[in-house]
């Protein structure tokens, strides 16, 4: 994810000063996405797996800042020094759906870790230890009273949102990267996705990184990635004072069905019929396995996007090259045949086909279709759309 990391993964958000030229940037980024675009399903003699577009457990697809600066400006998802910033988290349990009972998720947040040693964010773990373990212990009273504890002065938070300030001082002593660019700070701000109860856990990593040190645990058990999501999304501040505008998918439609955007009203919701492949045959992909997309009806899935969602690329050395805009699709029922786009090429601009296909599942049910618009300096934004198979 750009935007919001989760823990789970050696990937993580790209500095600044680490990035290199525009040129090369989006071009790396360009043969990333091809590389991660492959089918969902693929053909070959080999045993099958859930596809990554499969949304079977908790799931976060991202964690969209909303940037309001000290003027009361609206700046997208770069901040300002002494600027407003609201985190708004996007998941889905897919252990659970529309119709039946979802495990209740907790989220809790943790903001304060400004400018930790190397600008890495488990540059922030002693800190972020120190505020757990009090929060823990401020859980577990029969009744919770009092302030709560803060990681230099911001409080944790909890439920699907979150507010802090930037330090007005978040670029004090900052000096210019040495590869160019204007002087920057960052704000780590900490997310836990749980469905059973915080915990803390001790230091177990030999990596330079080491252990998160937040888990979620029920009945004593230790939760694993899909009852349990940590992760942390970062905030840019510019001497420069630049802004980046979050992407906008603007809704969904099924092509083959009428083109229309998908409704939001539930009541509304388009009828599919089921395909008669089963999900473990569609996971036979040895040599003489059907092909699901063959056998089943195909519904064209795509994002609404404005063609101008691109903004110029203000650390690219060619002026005119534009940001990476790219868009991740996601479904708890039925199969996609890719799951990443490329929407707007930093040379070419906007692209037209960045489509995928969808089938419906075998079984009834009430399928959540997930995108996911994404651009290369961290901004997001994330549309749901339901679908009912009979």
């Amino acid at each position: 994810m750009r935007g919001a990391r989760v823990m789970s993964g050696a990937a993580r958000r790209e500095r600044p000063e680490r990035r290199g030229r525009g040129w090369r940037r989006a071009v790396l980024g360009a043969l990333a996405l091809g590389a991660l675009a492959s089918p969902a399903i693929a053909p070959g003699c080999v045993a099958g797996f859930d596809p990554p577009s499969l949304v079977s457990g908790l799931r976060v697809f991202a964690v969209v800042a909303d940037v309001v600066d000290a003027e009361g400006e609206a700046s997208g998802s770069y901040a300002h020094p002494g600027a407003q910033v609201t985190f708004k988290i996007h998941y889905q349990d897919g252990l659970g759906g529309p119709e039946d009972a979802s495990r209740p998720v907790n989220v809790y947040w943790f903001g304060g870790c400004e400018n930790p040693a190397g600008d890495d964010y488990y540059g922030c773990y002693e800190q972020l230890e120190g505020v757990a373990s009090e929060l823990q212990a401020w859980l577990e009273r029969p009744n919770p009273k009092g302030p709560l504890p803060t990681l230099n002065g911001v409080p944790p938070g909890f439920g699907d949102t979150y507010t802090i300030t930037i330090g007005k001082d978040i670029l004090s002593g900052r000096e210019p990267p040495t590869t160019g660019g204007p002087a920057y700070g960052s704000a780590f701000v900490f997310f836990v996705a749980c469905t059973g109860e915080l915990g803390r856990v001790k230091d177990q990593g030999t990596g330079r990184a080491g252990t998160f040190p937040i888990a979620c645990f029920s009945g004593g058990r230790r939760l694993g990635p899909d009852s349990f999501v940590p992760g942390y999304t970062q905030i840019y501040v510019f001497e420069d004072g630049r802004r980046n505008a979050n992407p906008e998918a603007q809704g969904l439609t099924l092509v083959t069905l009428d083109g229309e955007p998908l409704p939001e009203d539930v009541a509304g919701i388009p009828t599919v019929p089921r395909c008669r492949v089963s999900a473990e045959e569609r996971r036979e992909t040895g040599c003489s396995a059907e092909d699901p997309f063959v056998e089943c009806t195909a519904y064209e899935l795509d994002a609404i996007v404005d063609p101008d969602v691109a903004e110029n690329d203000p650390s690219a050395q060619h002026k005119a090259l534009k940001e990476i805009v790219w868009v991740d699709y996601f479904a708890d029922l039925g199969d996609l045949d890719g799951s990443v786009k490329l929407v707007s090429d930093a040379s070419k601009g906007y692209l037209d086909d960045h489509a995928v296909k969808w089938i419906p599942p075998a079984e009834p049910g009430v399928a959540t279709l997930t995108a996911v618009l994404r651009d290369a300096r961290g901004g997001s934004s994330v549309v749901q759309r339901l679908v009912r198979v009979e």
